[in-house]
């Protein structure tokens, strides 16, 4: 992007028609400056459900939620890392897909967190942080 040209990013999900005027209406205003700036506005339209976000991974991975459970239980007198509890709730909490391997057998593994959806990976902590809590006796803080 060439010196002195504003960053734009928005995003639209068109749920209805006030929502359609809207992304019109930012298209509208804003194009023809970025054209004429030479940094013409990119436009991606897609069904595809977005991936997890980076908010959401880092909520996660910090203490509020991968943090918390790493800090607070004790197995048989013994701590577990981050790491070791997300390979182990993920085992327990993610979905399964099927993959074909190269010789055509079938083998089925848990969906990695990174290939996830916003709703799945929102579903996914959900259900950890419900397990964490009612299981392990995790308390969270939830702002």
């Amino acid at each position: 992007m060439s010196a002195g040209v504003a960053r734009l990013y928005r995003e639209f999900v068109i749920t209805g028609p006030s929502v359609w005027r809207a992304a019109v209406e930012f298209i509208r205003e804003n194009a023809k400056a970025f054209i004429e700036r030479g940094a013409p506005i990119r436009m991606i339209l897609t069904t595809e459900d977005r991936k997890r976000t980076p908010e959401q991974n880092a909520r996660y991975w910090s203490g509020a939620v991968l943090g918390a459970i790493a800090q607070q239980v004790w197995i048989d007198s013994q701590q577990f890392s981050e790491d070791t509890w997300h390979e182990h709730l993920a085992e327990q909490f993610c979905p399964r897909v099927e993959v074909v391997l190269p010789d055509g057998r079938l083998f089925s593994r848990r969906k990695s967190t990174s290939e996830m959806t916003v709703k799945e990976f929102s579903d996914y902590v959900q259900r950890v942080e419900v397990h964490a809590a009612s299981e392990l006796g995790v308390e969270f803080d939830h702002f």
